[in-house]
């Protein structure tokens, strides 16, 4: 068995299969990127302009005021429905409390009609014992005595009992029954009309409170219908914002990493005339994988432009694309489309093209993260490089493809130029 070969499955059988399975790596979620808005920058050879990152920048900070304008419309509906919700539990207290006196003056009406009923029946009794005496007296001869007199006068008992002395008249005949029977009606007619009103007041105010109180719970569920649009409204420009912030990234990026090589080429080529000219030297050295042990910059920049058009894809164990990836999916794919197969494991990508120092990193290189930076065997994710100490990953299970600082994940092992 050969001895590269023993390497691979000795790393094979101590490093975890997949990647971001590590919670060290577990970073704050980049939101997902809706697919209308993601954009591809290897259908154009050029790099982004100056003008193109300020607007991507402008449209970022103008995104970011018309969140925070929606955000403060919610806190206000927020306040608005509190403020309504207060009310509504005012108006039910209100509405229990008629409640109560609703139900007591309906018992009050039904004691006052129990006590008419009483009177009635006492008025009933005396006026047989009236007429029972009037006709004693009559049929013993006596004709028509006091209580002829009394029954009989036009002006009635009233004014009879006035003229002769009310005291006398009820010791001698017995007409106190007859006065206390006009009391009891007088008094519960008066309670009977006084609970009566009560009761119909009552009534009327708690089907008042009851409108009142249907009125402003409608209020309330209206108010609380504006909050939720206004939640919905706030989390879709909440998205927008996140997408023109990736994207001014990935511009600024782009645009940062084609200056840096521009300036490579150019002092490439300062080195070269000098040396055509016999001049000294420059300290500028070629790297030992640059003699086509490694790709070619093009294809580098290939592969970082097409991790940067997947921005905002899921991440997915062992995914490979086209819509969820895991890290050694995501750089497999890349550089497949730069015309470089790699295998779909971060253990084997170490090995398939020459290491780089991290001070001569181009685009498109692939970044390794190791628990143990001075044991290759414990490699668990892998990034692409895109300039300006940024890179393109898939992190870990509920994340997205997105841009993450090189040095972010913490124990970065080195670098890796694949070969074409």
């Amino acid at each position: 068995m050969r001895s590269g070969e023993v390497t691979r499955r000795h790393i094979a059988a101590r490093t975890v299969a997949g990647c971001g399975l590590l919670t060290l790596l577990l970073l704050p979620l980049a939101p997902a990127v809706p697919s209308s808005v993601r954009w591809r920058l290897d259908g154009d050879p050029r790099p982004p302009s100056a003008a193109q990152v300020g607007a991507a920048a402008g449209q970022v900070s103008r995104r970011q005021a018309a969140l925070g304008a929606e955000r403060r419309k919610v806190s206000a509906a927020n306040a608005q429905l509190t403020v309504l919700q207060n009310q509504a539990e005012v108006l039910t207290e209100r509405y229990d409390q008629t409640m109560v006196n609703e139900q007591r003056a309906l018992a009050a009406y039904q004691i006052t009609q129990a006590r008419l009923g009483d009177a009635q029946r006492a008025e009933g009794l005396s006026q047989r014992q009236v007429g029972n005496l009037a006709a004693e007296e009559f049929e013993s001869g006596g004709g028509y005595g006091s209580v002829a007199a009394m029954l009989g006068d036009a002006r009635g008992p009233d004014a009879y009992l006035s003229q002769v002395g009310l005291s006398q008249v009820l010791a001698e005949y017995g007409t106190d029954t007859l006065a206390e029977n006009q009391a009891n009606e007088v008094v519960a007619g008066v309670f009977r009309t006084q609970a009566h009103d009560l009761l119909m007041a009552e009534q009327g105010d708690l089907r008042a409170a009851a409108d009142l109180r249907q009125a402003i719970r409608a209020a309330v569920s209206r108010q609380l219908d504006f909050v939720q649009a206004d939640k919905r409204a706030a989390n879709t420009m909440s998205a927008q914002l996140a997408a023109a912030q990736a994207r001014a990234a990935a511009l600024q990026a782009a645009r940062q990493a084609a200056l840096a090589a521009a300036a490579a080429q150019q002092a490439a080529a300062a080195a070269r005339q000098a040396a055509a000219a016999g001049g000294p030297s420059t300290s500028v050295q070629a790297p030992s994988w640059s003699q086509g042990s490694g790709a070619s910059q093009t294809q580098g920049d290939i592969a970082a432009n097409w991790a940067l058009s997947q921005l905002g894809k899921p991440y997915l164990w062992g995914g490979a694309g086209p819509e969820a990836y895991d890290c050694s999916g995501l750089t497999m794919q890349a550089w497949a489309h730069a015309g470089v197969p790699l295998l779909h494991w971060t253990g084997y990508q170490w090995e398939e093209g020459p290491h780089v120092p991290l001070t001569e990193l181009q685009r498109g290189d692939l970044l390794f993260f190791a628990t143990n930076t001075a044991d290759p065997s414990t490699i668990h994710h892998v990034g692409i490089y895109i300039g300006n100490g940024m890179m393109v990953d898939a992190p870990y299970t509920g994340a997205f493809v997105r841009i993450d600082p090189m040095y972010g994940p913490g124990g970065l092992i080195g670098a890796v130029r694949p070969a074409s």
